[in-house]
């Protein structure tokens, strides 16, 4: 069953990878004319974390500067993984830490980000399954439980997992961490655009790098 684990984090990590493909090119490959700076930078960092945190990936995306997308729109295709999915979306709080420093075109912006650490929902699940199982096979005839090598069923295990997920999921909070980030930004054809770095990254993907 660890192995089916394993594959399940990894299909998520693809999942939310998936801003990899999306890359833009840097602005400043375009030569962009510098301009005096306008605005304050934090704005861009509140409408970013906002749109994230309501799914209105359109907006957030326009916050950046060197991607497209992050994947954050794409759904996996496993009901378990849209469940862990689901709740790692809806668990998204964040905070200004103080206010934006500016140095001419550059910026950062400190924010507390907390979110559902999904090696945490592993250990959970992982303690969690052998109860489960035994709940389980105390109400089944041997045939349901066994195949014909005297291994587990993988029609139980699977239903093993999907249960011990859904057990750990009812109760999300104890599974969150909070992170401290450093946003960076720069104004690039009159607007602040954050640019994204693997530690925002890891953090939206619930601690996955």
């Amino acid at each position: 069953m660890s192995g089916r684990i394993r594959l399940f984090w990894l299909i998520i990590a693809v999942v939310l990878a998936a801003m990899a493909g999306f890359a833009c090119l840097y602005a400043g490959l375009f030569g962009s004319v510098y301009n005096r700076p306008e605005g304050d930078p934090a704005e861009t960092v509140a409408r970013f974390f906002e749109s994230v945190r309501v799914g209105n990936y359109p907006i957030a995306y326009s916050c950046l500067s060197d991607y497209s997308s992050l994947g954050l729109e794409q759904q996996p295709e496993t009901p378990e993984a849209k469940a862990l999915y689901t709740v790692l979306k809806q668990s998204y709080t964040w905070s200004p830490e103080g206010d934006a420093r500016v140095s001419g075109t550059d910026a950062t912006q400190k924010v507390q980000l907390r979110a559902l650490n999904v090696r945490r929902v592993e250990a959970a699940v992982k303690a969690r399954v052998d109860q489960v199982l035994q709940d389980m096979v105390s109400e089944l005839p041997n045939s349901e439980i066994y195949d014909e090598t005297g291994g587990y069923r993988s029609s139980l295990t699977d239903a093993v997992y999907a249960e011990a997920l859904r057990q750990v999921l009812t109760d999300p909070d104890p599974l969150c961490e909070t992170v401290s980030l450093e946003i960076r930004l720069q104004y690039i054809d009159g607007t602040w655009k954050i640019i994204t770095d693997r530690a925002l990254t890891n953090a939206l993907m619930g601690g996955q790098s």
